[in-house]
């Protein structure tokens, strides 16, 4: 009967465990650029989950976005990798608009990273990596907020095709992509040189781009309560009957 109480215990201790560990946030990016946004694909994963890195070549997944801002093969790519805890993609966003995405990470998948096309470009993107400063969402010991601005300076080149800025290439001019660049994911990017077909009303060389907001859900911080509490009762109980 003892041992049937002690292993209950242990359920226990694992359930109260398993409900303190996740945690729902929501990302909200505002733009605060003169571009759209392409919609934004955010993920949470553990460091095994890399979506670019500066100085490297800009995987396909990546390019898929940089280039045309789809987001269907980096979905794939999370859907079928161990170190990814949960994703989820925002819509288009125009200048002075946000968009919101909720998404759940745990203890062992607490980095947040997310990519964003800029469509008046051939390749430009923001975004953050676990290379390359992705959140870590439980850095200080608990659940934790950020709330940020990215400039100019925080915009990328993904490398991966020629800046021609012609209405040939440019995606939201209707094109359909220019020579590859081989090149590699670098920033901050030039911004709109005025070369080609897109005006210099939508160079967003020194200013800001975007605003980025964390924030946890309370309904899932309440949940967190919840089983801290329900822990603590069954603490108590088994000490009693341990006792």
């Amino acid at each position: 009967m003892r041992n049937r109480l002690v292993m209950k215990c242990l359920a226990a201790v694992g359930l109260a465990g398993s409900v303190a560990n996740a945690q729902e946030f929501t990302f909200t990016i505002e733009n605060l650029g003169v571009q759209p946004l392409t919609p934004v694909f955010v993920v949470t994963h553990d460091s095994t989950f890399d979506i670019f890195d500066e100085g490297a070549i800009a995987g396909p997944e990546l390019v898929a976005i940089a280039e045309d801002g789809m987001t269907g093969p980096m979905q794939a790519l999370a859907a079928g990798s161990p170190g990814v805890n949960d994703f989820g993609v925002g819509g288009f966003i125009m200048p002075g608009e946000s968009t919101t995405v909720t998404v759940t990470a745990d203890a062992d998948h607490p980095y947040l990273s997310f990519v964003s096309m800029l469509p008046i470009t051939n390749d430009a993107f923001i975004g953050l990596s676990f290379s390359d400063n992705a959140l870590d969402l439980f850095r200080d010991g608990g659940p934790t907020t950020y709330d940020f601005t990215l400039s100019y300076l925080e915009v990328w080149d993904a490398g991966s095709e020629i800046n021609t800025e012609s209405a040939d290439d440019v995606p939201a001019l209707g094109g359909s992509g220019s020579p590859d660049e081989f090149g590699v994911i670098t920033r901050p990017h030039a911004g709109i040189l005025g070369i080609g077909d897109v005006g210099l009303e939508f160079d967003f060389f020194g200013s800001d781009i975007a605003r980025i907001t964390v924030v946890p859900e309370p309904a899932s911080m309440l949940l967190l309560g919840f089983g801290a509490l329900a822990w603590s009762h069954r603490r108590s109980t088994c000490a009693r009957t341990n006792s």
